[in-house]
């Protein structure tokens, strides 16, 4: 699938689900334990238990989104250029790895 024209680009780090037992602790009548995701704060990796998923839509409605262990300029660039034709418009927000796009080929707009 290649997308043309007006495509946005986004990230969004996945976290483990709820863990535990919530009807146990309302049955406990006590407050549940604080846990935070264990690994570096920050941008999240496979390493780290919290996979970055990169998203792209096309204005048509089309969507392909990647599981990435990690994202940076260099693991992005293959999936861009596999999946968007040169000279696409591509809407991003102000995260620095979309800094390169111009230079990859591409339009580019912060939103």
């Amino acid at each position: 699938m290649t997308f043309s024209g007006e495509v946005e680009f986004d990230e969004v780090y996945l976290i483990a689900g709820h863990k535990g037992y919530p009807d146990a602790v309302k049955r406990a009548e006590r407050l549940p334990r604080r846990r935070r995701l264990k690994g570096a704060r920050g941008r999240g990796t496979l390493e780290n238990e919290k996979p970055p998923v990169f998203g792209m839509i096309e204005r048509s409605g089309d969507v392909v989104i990647h599981l990435c262990e990690n994202v940076q300029q260099k693991s992005i660039q293959p999936l861009i250029e596999s999946t968007v034709a040169l000279g696409s418009l591509i809407y991003t927000d102000e995260y620095s790895i979309y800094s390169r796009l111009t230079e990859w080929g591409y339009e580019h707009k912060r939103a």
